[in-house]
C-alpha cells in the first residue's frame, strides 16, 4: 500500500521556471496550430500560396512582380488541387493536435496531477505528427520547384533573397528545406518536452521521486 501510495503522481506544489516556459511555448504553438488547421479547412491552399509567397515576395512590390506573385498563386492552388483529401486530413489532424496541446497546457496550469503524463503524451504526438507530416510536405515542394522550376527561379532572384551562386538546378532543395527543417524543429521541441517532464524535474515535480520505504516498513 505504502509503495503504490508514493508512485502516484501529486499535484505540484510550486511552478518552477521550466514548467512556465514550456507551456507558454506550447501555449503559443497550440493557438498557432489551431488556427493554421482552421484556415486550412476553409481554404485548403491558403497555407500553400503563404509558404511560397513569403518565400520569393519581392522587397519593393511592381506591377510586374504583382504579376508574378498571381502566377505563383495559380501553382500553388493547382498542386494542392492534386493533394485535396490528404491536405484536409492533414489539417483535421493538425486541428486535434492543436486541441490536445491546449488541453495539456490548461491541465499544466492548473496544477492537474495528471498534467505530467498529458504532456508527454503531447510530446509523442507532436513527434510522430511532425515527422508523419514530411512525405507530403517535401512532395509538394517538389512538384512546385518541377512544375513552376522558370517562374520560381525568376522569382527568388527577383527577391533578392537567392543564396550565393544560385541557379535552377538548386530550386528543388531549396523548396523542400524549409518543410524539413520545420518538421525536424518540431520533433526536436517535443523531444525537449519529453526530456523535462519525463526526467528528474518532470518526477520531482510530481511526487514521483520520493524515497520509498526502507528497513522493516519494506516487507
Amino acid at each position: 500500500m505504502i509503495g503504490s501510495t508514493m508512485s502516484e503522481a501529486k499535484a505540484p506544489t510550486h511552478r518552477p521556471p521550466w514548467l512556465t516556459v514550456l507551456t507558454s511555448s506550447m501555449l503559443v504553438y497550440g493557438g498557432v496550430t489551431l488556427v493554421s488547421a482552421l484556415l486550412m479547412l476553409r481554404e485548403p491552399r491558403a497555407m500553400a500560396v503563404m509558404a511560397i509567397e513569403n518565400m520569393v515576395r519581392p522587397a519593393e512590390p511592381t506591377t510586374q512582380s504583382t504579376e508574378m506573385i498571381q502566377k505563383l498563386d495559380a501553382l500553388s492552388s493547382a498542386i494542392v488541387e492534386r493533394h485535396k483529401a490528404e491536405v484536409r486530413v492533414g489539417a483535421l489532424i493538425s486541428l486535434a493536435v492543436a486541441l490536445l496541446t491546449l488541453y495539456t497546457v490548461a491541465a499544466l496550469l492548473s496544477r492537474d496531477p495528471h498534467g505530467r503524463k498529458l504532456a508527454m503524451v503531447t510530446a509523442l504526438v507532436g513527434i510522430v505528427y511532425q515527422l508523419g507530416g514530411l512525405p507530403l510536405a517535401v512532395t509538394m515542394a517538389r512538384q512546385a520547384a518541377t512544375d513552376g522550376a522558370e517562374l520560381l527561379s525568376h522569382a527568388v532572384i527577383d527577391s533578392g533573397r537567392q543564396p550565393a551562386g544560385f541557379t535552377a538546378a538548386q530550386l528543388p532543395h531549396l523548396m523542400v528545406l524549409p518543410a524539413i527543417l520545420s518538421g525536424l524543429l518540431g520533433a526536436l521541441a517535443c523531444t525537449v518536452l519529453l526530456y523535462y517532464f519525463g526526467g528528474r524535474r518532470g518526477r520531482a515535480l510530481y511526487g514521483l521521486d520520493s524515497p520509498g520505504p526502507t528497513g522493516p516498513a519494506q516487507r
